[in-house]
């Protein structure tokens, strides 16, 4: 498992540098790779290392904001290089602590017994090749060699192998009582309306009035179904009022997405329930709720994956942090003059000549793309430097899965999923 996880790990980089490249200008060489840009804990990150990892990372990052709407192709995203507040400076700053992540763990490496094998080494050294095949221009003008592809594929890699043995020492006993979640099934309606300008105005107490009806018009059909507890409350919900929204949810004692109202009235009920009532989230929501299962088994125990999940994430990240508190980053002229810009943009294009997903390219705003090829198969996944999945170390640039392969490697993901099953609750 740890093999075919590092290996992804360097499939993933090739195929989404490989199957279309980052533009280049014609090979000219803008920045001197083997020039130090940070010295971490005293180990030199020359510049060709460090800028293949930030146009990686910068590339990534387009590439999700563009996918989620966020950004359209030609608006502004990173700014101008004389912008302290611009996202593309805060995106840098962030990617010099992936950096230094990424170089803390290789060299505490040997305290977890994680090290390299030959045959990860030679995956590492061929995948570095096929980039550079594949990105001559690109690699030229951004100062990477074969030696830094490489470097970086090793520097990934070992943060993937040490993933697993730094949380090994986490405490995974949860007790019931600490994960329990109740369920219910909730009808709601809004006090409000929104104009066209995005204003929200209180209705009229007519208004309200006539909703109030219509929530004890719900609640008189749900009883009248004979069996309230497996009703279809949503069903019915919507053909008395279009805009009534019913969903299920989980929760436990420190929720704050319900309305204490609605905590009270469930505390009330036994399984199966209907509160025969509206309760009232004050100016904001009418409430209709049935009591499911004050305690829900399936639930409880997702929660506990979800609180064991968290810990694993703290111990890891108390860890490094812990060695970055120890050690000191300096930044060498060959890092600062890096700037992130609009005018040097990265991004991941759709690959049309291909099977394969996409792949990453990156141009200047006079460069072209060069196109090469790749057949390796858009399923493979792999783990990216700035991927937060497994340590949390850094926010920038990271995707868990998206359409140019790359993906977290862990085995574990650092985020804590909700046992809710909707997110319109926590509204």
């Amino acid at each position: 498992m740890k093999k075919a996880k590092v290996f992804a790990i360097c499939g993933a980089l090739s195929l989404t540098l490989a199957a279309a490249g980052m533009a280049g200008c014609s090979g000219e060489t803008s920045v001197d790779g083997t020039a130090t840009a940070l010295v971490i804990n005293g180990e030199e990150v020359n510049a060709g290392t460090a800028n293949f990892i930030l146009r990686y990372q910068q590339a990534q990052t387009a590439y999700m904001m563009e996918s989620y709407g966020f950004t359209t192709s030609g608006s502004s995203l990173w700014g101008t290089a004389s912008d302290t507040s611009s996202y593309g400076y805060q995106f840098k700053d962030s990617i010099k602590d992936t950096i230094t992540d990424l170089i803390l763990l290789r060299q505490h490496a040997s305290e977890y017994e994680v090290s390299l094998t030959d045959e990860e080494l030679s995956q590492i050294d061929s995948v570095a090749q096929t980039v550079v095949d594949s990105n001559t221009d690109a690699l030229a003008k951004i100062g990477a060699t074969k030696d830094d592809v490489a470097e970086v594929l090793e520097l990934y890699t070992y943060q993937a192998k040490m993933d697993e043995p730094m949380k090994a020492d986490t405490d995974r006993e949860v007790s019931d009582e600490e994960a329990a979640q109740t369920t219910i099934t909730y009808t709601r309606i809004p006090l409000t309306t929104t104009d066209d300008s995005g204003n929200e105005t209180v209705v009229s107490d007519e208004e309200k009035a006539s909703l109030t009806a219509d929530c004890e018009e719900l609640i008189s059909q749900v009883q009248a179904t004979g069996d309230v507890a497996n009703a279809d409350i949503s069903a019915i919900a919507e053909e008395i009022n279009e805009d009534f929204f019913s969903s299920s949810y989980s929760y436990g004692s420190d929720d704050t997405a319900m309305p204490d109202s609605v905590h009270e009235a469930v505390d009330t009920l036994s399984d199966g329930e209907l509160y025969d009532g509206v309760l009232e989230d004050t100016d904001t929501y009418l409430y209709v709720v049935r009591l499911d299962l004050a305690f829900d088994e399936e639930a409880t125990e997702t929660e506990k994956q979800s609180i064991i999940s968290e810990r694993e994430t703290e111990n890891y990240n108390n860890k490094l942090q812990e060695w970055k508190d120890a050690i000191t980053v300096e930044e060498e002229s060959a890092w600062t003059d890096l700037t992130v810009t609009d005018k040097d943009a990265y991004t991941v294009v759709q690959n049309t000549d291909s099977t394969d997903s996409s792949s990453t390219s990156g141009s200047s705003s006079t460069d072209s793309s060069t196109s090469g090829s790749s057949s390796a198969d858009s399923s493979t996944s792999g783990s990216s430097g700035a991927d937060s999945s497994t340590s949390g170390s850094s926010g920038a640039g990271s995707s868990s899965s998206d359409s140019s392969g790359v993906s977290g490697s862990s085995d574990s993901a650092s985020d804590s999923s909700s046992s809710s099953s909707s997110d319109d609750a926590a509204e």
